[in-house]
């Protein structure tokens, strides 16, 4: 399994993601699994990264919230999740939770 948290350099809640991370990690049983993290400056490096917004994090390289249905735009700024509580600067942790389970099943019937 492959987790990637993608942050803009100029936005905050970087170790409020992580947090989150780790929290889903612990909800699902995941003890092995090292994060990459990738800064992106430029809306170029934004682009290269498939980043939609800091924080993006893509599991097996899906985006926690869009998944396969993943819009084409990418952005170097902040990000805004639509939450059952309207719109966060984070994903709610079900999110990750159940991208993190998908990934886990995906793996299991290979």
């Amino acid at each position: 399994m492959e987790v990637k948290l993608i942050l803009a350099e100029r936005c905050g809640h970087h170790d409020e993601a992580r947090s989150l991370i780790q929290e889903a990690f612990g909800d699902v049983g995941i003890t092995d699994v090292e994060v990459q993290e990738k800064v992106v400056r430029t809306e170029e490096d934004a682009l290269e990264a498939k980043c939609l917004g800091s924080p993006t994090i893509r599991v097996d390289g899906f985006d926690v919230e869009y998944q396969e249905r993943e819009p084409d735009e990418t952005s170097a700024g902040c990000r805004y999740f639509n939450t059952p509580a309207g719109w966060k600067p984070l994903p709610e942790k079900g999110m990750l939770v159940r991208a993190l389970q998908r990934a886990k099943e995906r793996a299991a019937a290979q």
